[in-house]
């Protein structure tokens, strides 16, 4: 609903106690309510709120803050959070005599950019290109870089066993095992190695194929090759408007084994003993093996219209003419490489979108709500394991938080098996900092190069605990830190 309005009245008196009374102008229009405060007078320093004790403050005639106690609502008024299962019990017991249900949506900002239709360019560019989108049937060509299993001196082939499984498992394993030997993607075995197998479910309640190879990589010698870092990515898109984002199908398995260590991915199953003729799931140095392979094939266009981490490819550009033309550049690389990408996971010239965790605009870059909620919901830590899975997600958004790692000095300390874990006062006092500070985390702006008119200022910081810096930029409406 909307409502337009009417006129405005300046310097209305409101008083909120006997001596406590303040000029507040009003816009007039036709609703239910008396008046409304919005938060351009609520986040006035003039007026502290405690939500805790039901009081706002107000500055009397002689400039002395008042405090003002707000009135709770009416017993009629009320609202409860009710669980699926409690409602199915309800209703089982007939108590249930009349039930709505209410869903909410959430409206874009009206500074933002307006949705529009697809351009036709892009659909006709993704028609020509609709073999990039097709499911790979067939072994991979020859590539420059095979993944290759370097073990250790003197290790011993690790074996596994074979797992029992319920009907459904085998029917899916056997389903399988045929389309991964029709594809050429695995053959019949007699290596000393041996793998066990097993099903996870997924979110969409399918079964995945899982090979369990803890025990050859603990034998493996490591990669040194690097990944991205996430955050020197993100800050390569200062200036960019138009976004697309290419998800790569079954992309481990468009990279072969270098021929001589295929024996080595040698895994069990009841209906017989195979080994990967490309590369699976769950080896130790298989992301760096695939970034390496993605990071050769792409290197011209790294950091000026391409961003690649594993098997998410963001294109990124300053107009949609620019755009159309990267990403048919992108495509065509795509097809003359024979890769294949997932169009169900794809997104093609948006203005924002979600990559690595992190919604992206062209204005900034802001962590995503629901992980946010995920670190507010988070339970308090019973042990060490506790505290690393939660300082892992925490961590992952530090840098929009001020001060992070003195905040999270009491937690970082408890992640070392060396110290006795201990959660004392001061890790649950920056337990609950955290989750505050990642409930406010403000949005960062993206440093653009080109626009070396605006002011920039670096403030850095250092304690016993660590050091610290933050990057700012002056625009219109103030500074900013920037990504």
């Amino acid at each position: 609903m909307q409502k337009s309005i009417d006129r405005c009245v300046d310097d209305v008196p409101i008083y909120f106690a006997p001596l406590a009374c303040e000029p507040v102008s009003f816009d007039i229009l036709d609703t239910k309510f008396d008046m409304i405060l919005g938060m351009s007078w609520l986040r006035s320093a003039d007026h502290p709120v405690n939500f805790h004790d039901r009081t706002v403050h107000i500055r009397d005639r002689n400039g002395v803050l008042v405090p003002c106690t707000v009135a709770t609502p009416h017993t009629s008024i009320a609202y409860h959070v009710v669980f699926v299962a409690r409602i199915c019990d309800a209703i089982a017991r007939n108590d249930v005599e009349e039930m709505g249900f209410v869903f909410l949506h959430a409206l874009p900002s009206p500074d933002g950019p307006a949705a529009s239709p697809p351009d036709p360019r892009i659909s006709h560019l993704l028609n020509e290109y609709r073999d990039v989108f097709e499911a790979p049937t067939r072994t991979v060509p020859d590539r420059p870089i095979r993944h290759g299993i370097t073990l250790e001196a003197g290790v011993v082939p690790p074996r596994g066993c074979i797992y029992g499984m319920s009907e459904e498992e085998l029917e899916v394993l056997c389903a399988q095992l045929d389309d991964l030997l029709d594809k050429g993607w695995i053959r019949p075995s007699c290596s000393p190695y041996g793998a066990p197998v097993l099903f996870v479910r997924k979110k969409n309640k399918d079964l995945r194929l899982c090979i369990g190879y803890r025990k050859l990589n603990a034998q493996t010698v490591k990669n040194v090759g690097p990944l991205p870092r996430i955050d020197d990515l993100l800050e390569r898109l200062g200036g960019a408007t138009y976004f697309s984002k290419l998800d790569l199908k079954s992309g481990y398995h468009l990279i072969e084994i270098q021929p001589q260590e295929r024996y080595k991915t040698a895994f069990k199953t009841r209906y017989g003993y195979f080994e990967w003729v490309v590369m699976p799931f769950g080896l130790t140095n298989a992301p760096t093996t695939f970034q390496a392979v993605m990071t050769t094939e792409f290197r011209d266009l790294l950091d000026r219209s391409v961003l690649i981490y594993l098997d998410d490819i963001l294109v990124y550009s300053r107009t949609l003419d620019e755009h159309i033309v990267h990403l048919r550049i992108v495509l065509d690389r795509l097809r003359l490489a024979k890769y294949k990408a997932n169009l169900d996971k794809c997104e093609f010239a948006k203005q924002e979108l979600e990559y690595l965790g992190h919604f992206v605009t062209p204005k900034d870059i802001r962590p995503l709500a629901d992980k946010i909620q995920a670190i507010v919901d988070w339970p308090e830590p019973h042990c060490t394991t506790d505290v690393r899975s939660f300082m892992g997600l925490a961590g992952y958004y530090q840098r929009f938080v001020e001060s992070y790692s003195k905040v999270a000095a009491p937690l970082s300390r408890l992640q070392s098996m060396k110290v006795p874990f201990e959660f004392d006062d001061a890790a649950r006092g920056a337990f609950t900092i955290l989750k505050a500070a990642m409930q406010a985390a403000p949005a960062l702006r993206i440093y653009d190069p080109t626009l070396p008119t605006l002011p920039t200022q670096v403030t850095t910081d250092t304690s016993g605990y660590g050091i610290g810096a933050v990057l700012e930029q002056c625009h219109k409406d103030g500074w900013h830190p920037v990504e």
